[in-house]
């Protein structure tokens, strides 16, 4: 069997993305929810205790007074829930809300319809038990342990410091009371987030690793999938080639239009063309290596187009000037020579007798 050592290309990741297959750590969202509660104790959490202990304290007073009917009873609830209904909302939608930034922040916007199928294979216990004592689930369970060892250590140290404030609660007033336990719980909270945030980066790093890993391909399912999304290589091939043949043929036609052909004279050709009402410079036409040098010498000699041997002049512009481009300004002299050359033949030539 092939191993699979090669990293998963962006088709695969896009596709385990689809599935639902994203580097997710709950821990992450775990730490937020508790800082988001702390620091929501100090705030709404304060007013909610105090509309409770308010409500109590008002119940107590009243219902020995109070006229215990089911109107009565329906105008306090009535009441409880006014009352403490906003700083609950608040509470529940701070929660609500960190969590979704969280998941946002680690997965992005995604909607993953496979998970919502049913897969019955998650309620066979025996495929139950095989996760259970897999290598990912003694993983699993190792991550679990240690993180419930780091936390109650974090908890321990804490409340044994305040051991002594914990003991004199049930002495106080109810407000002292429950502001103190605010306190507590809030300064206890940070000191477990802080502890639970190393853990939860440490796990979202290990979630980005070990998904890759799991996506993971061999050699040729990497060539399989790049023929998959960018077609086959012996087409893509084709195409290519039946491109350079028709722009070749485009190109040629260019030839008959050229003032002259410089040759290396075996090697390079190149077809430069000079109109002085139209151009600032000379243009290259057409260039070829090879055979497709020899073919523009033909179509050159059928129209009668000069050609002159030049082979540094001919490398030159072969290689520094594209079709349809003006010769650069360092090639001016060596090229006007040319040109001056093609002029005085033409010039010479003998007209034809008129008879």
């Amino acid at each position: 069997m092939a191993e699979r050592t090669e990293a998963p290309t962006g088709r695969r990741l896009s596709e385990a993305r689809k599935r639902g297959q994203v580097a997710r750590s709950h821990e992450l969202n775990t730490v937020a929810a508790m800082l988001a509660g702390a620091v929501l104790l100090r705030g709404p959490g304060i007013a909610l205790a105090h509309d409770l202990q308010t409500l109590l304290r008002d119940t107590v007073t009243t219902l020995p007074t109070g006229d215990l009917t089911g109107a009565w009873l329906q105008q306090e609830a009535i009441a409880v829930v006014l009352r403490v209904a906003p700083d609950v909302a608040m509470v529940i939608g701070g929660l609500a809300a960190t969590g979704l930034v969280v998941s946002v922040a680690q997965t992005g916007l995604l909607w993953a319809s496979d998970r919502l199928k049913p897969d019955l294979s998650r309620l066979n216990p025996l495929a139950g038990l095989q996760r259970l004592f897999s290598g990912r689930g003694l993983v699993e369970l190792a991550r679990a342990a240690l993180k419930l060892g780091v936390v109650g250590w974090v908890a321990y140290s804490y409340l044994q410091g305040q051991l002594g404030t914990v003991l004199t609660l049930g002495q106080m007033d109810l407000r002292s009371a429950v502001s103190q336990w605010g306190l507590l719980a809030y300064n206890l909270g940070l000191r477990v987030a802080a502890a639970y945030l190393v853990l939860a980066f440490a796990d979202y790093a290990y979630q980005r690793w070990s998904l890759n890993r799991s996506l993971r391909m061999t050699k040729q399912e990497v060539k399989e999938d790049m023929r998959a999304s960018e077609g086959d290589p012996l087409l893509r091939g084709r195409v290519r080639a039946q491109q350079r043949r028709i722009a070749r043929q485009r190109m040629l036609t260019r030839v008959p239009q050229a003032d002259v052909v410089i040759t290396n004279p075996t090697h390079f050709a190149v077809a430069l063309q000079y109109d002085r009402a139209r151009m600032t410079a000379p243009r290259l036409v057409a260039k070829g290596a090879s055979l497709v040098a020899q073919r523009i010498k033909d179509v050159a000699r059928e129209h009668g187009i000069a050609i002159v041997e030049n082979p540094p002049l001919a490398r030159a512009i072969y290689r520094s000037v594209e079709i349809e481009h003006e010769v650069p300004p360092d090639l001016y002299v060596a090229v006007a020579e040319v040109l001056a050359f093609v002029y005085n033949l033409k010039a010479r030539r003998p007209r034809p007798v008129v008879q």
